[in-house]
């Protein structure tokens, strides 16, 4: 006896018969995955370093609907995204079906990759740009592959102009690799190994915008020494005495590393509350306002 076919099962094969149907009206010639997306190369790089298991790629794209309509791209003037590849975090891009065929290509290249729904968006919409269960077109290019050496390099500067920008005159950098600014010096010892700290703190992007914050009378706790918060963080509440103000800024490894990567950005924050992701900007230093309340 026959087994049903399930839902999904049904929307794989009614997504790649509307695949196959577009790639037959328009003449294109595209090699199917095991994945179910379909890829088609637009130029080609045999020279070009190939793209491995656990490299941080820098890409262009552009991403359309099968009715050409487009849902966002990156221009040649716009620096390009990063994104990290790995075949145990697939999701550290959205769509992640870019990040899955971007293993087929090597530097220099550009693919047009037709992406299933559930290899996209899957059922997330947003408003008239991206209805529920959108087949997209993705054009990528692999501008380079870039390492992590190069990423504290670019952080670091990054970093040192930001503070020229800002006039933080009083700040230093740590030992640690963050540098940090005292607002408002407290007294006492410094934390220990082993001691239970009480801050208050609110996180940002270099341009603002703010990821996180603790609540209004309730500092978070954590114990020194435990890494249950990032390296840049504690680094920073450690250079703090009981009472003390200060700013800690942070380079992306010592922060959230690779983060979570979403396209075209006019979606990320909806799409990332959408599934209850931390935004997280891949690569990129942040910056806490810290008190610390308490040292026990």
């Amino acid at each position: 006896m026959d087994q049903e076919e399930s839902a999904f099962e049904q929307q794989v094969r009614e997504e790649d018969q509307l695949i196959n149907n577009y790639l037959t009206d328009n003449s294109i010639q595209a090699e199917r995955l095991n994945s179910g997306i379909y890829t088609e190369m637009l130029t080609s790089n045999d020279a070009g370093a190939a793209v491995e298991d656990e490299s941080i790629v820098a890409i262009r794209y552009s991403l359309s609907t099968l009715n050409g309509k487009l849902i966002g791209n990156l221009p040649d003037s716009v620096a390009p995204i990063r994104f990290f590849h790995a075949q145990r975090n697939p999701n550290a891009l959205f769509p992640r079906g870019i990040n899955i065929a971007i293993e087929r290509m090597r530097v220099g290249e550009r693919y047009r990759l037709y992406l299933p729904s559930y290899h996209a968006f899957d059922s997330y919409s947003f408003g008239q740009l991206i209805p529920r269960k959108t087949i997209v077109i993705a054009e990528v290019e692999v501008v380079k592959l870039e390492h992590e050496d190069s990423i504290k390099v670019n952080n670091h500067q990054t970093m040192e102009a930001f503070i020229l920008q800002e006039n933080f005159v009083s700040i230093e950098e740590l030992a640690a690799g963050v540098f940090l600014e005292i607002l408002e010096e407290g007294t006492g010892d410094l934390p220990k190994t082993g001691s239970l700290v009480k801050v208050n703190y609110k996180g940002y992007y270099l341009d603002g915008e703010v990821f996180d914050e603790s609540e209004e009378n309730k500092p978070i706790e954590f114990f020194i020494g435990k890494e249950t918060v990032i390296p840049g963080f504690e680094a920073g509440v450690s250079a703090l005495k009981k009472g003390s103000k200060g700013r800690v800024m942070i380079p992306s490894h010592l922060g959230f590393a690779e983060g979570i990567q979403v396209i075209p950005p006019a979606i990320r924050k909806d799409f990332l509350k959408e599934y209850n992701i931390r935004d997280w900007r891949p690569y990129e230093p942040i910056i806490f306002d810290l008190e610390l309340v308490d040292i026990q």
